[in-house]
């Protein structure tokens, strides 16, 4: 009688996460590039201590991970205009003392978590957002369209 109720919920689960995961095609990817993203950067930031995901600074992302792959406007500037901080407020994270957003794109083997850290790592920018440790929470999303992965990373001082 457990296994079924439990395959159940699995299969709730995986009808509901599809179903909010798509969008046009696009796919939110909270899998291994996710995951991938968010302990790259806690290695990368050991001096500093773990950024913990905050569900609406990972909205935030999702949004504009989303957007730039929907519009193919590669940028910390929204298609609707919106900046990082504004898309991270109206998610509900509001009255954030600083915020910080890195972005990526990349298709074939370039569209990979790895790929995506290397390539901020190597940017002065976006390794210093990665690395200031004044940040302590952070959203990490990816969007996929079976070409090309986005992937943005928002980080606040709460």
């Amino acid at each position: 009688m457990m296994k079924i109720k439990l395959f159940g919920v699995f299969a709730i689960c995986a009808v509901f996460t599809t179903a909010l995961g798509t969008s046009a095609g696009i796919t939110a990817q909270a899998d291994d590039l996710v995951t991938g993203l968010h302990t790259g950067v806690n290695q990368l930031r050991q001096t500093c201590g773990a950024i913990s995901n905050d569900p609406r600074l990972t909205a935030a992302a999702q949004r504009h991970a989303n957007d730039m792959l929907r519009n193919k406007n590669y940028s910390h500037t929204g298609s609707d205009d919106s900046s990082p901080r504004a898309r991270i407020a109206e998610a509900g994270y509001g009255g954030a003392e600083s915020t910080g957003e890195i972005v990526y794109w990349g298709t074939g083997s370039a569209a990979t978590a790895s790929a995506a850290l290397a390539f901020w790592m190597e940017s002065a920018g976006h390794r210093a957002i990665i690395l200031n440790c004044a940040f302590t929470e952070g959203g990490f999303a990816t969007a996929w369209d079976g070409n090309m992965m986005t992937a943005v990373v928002d980080f606040a001082v709460p």
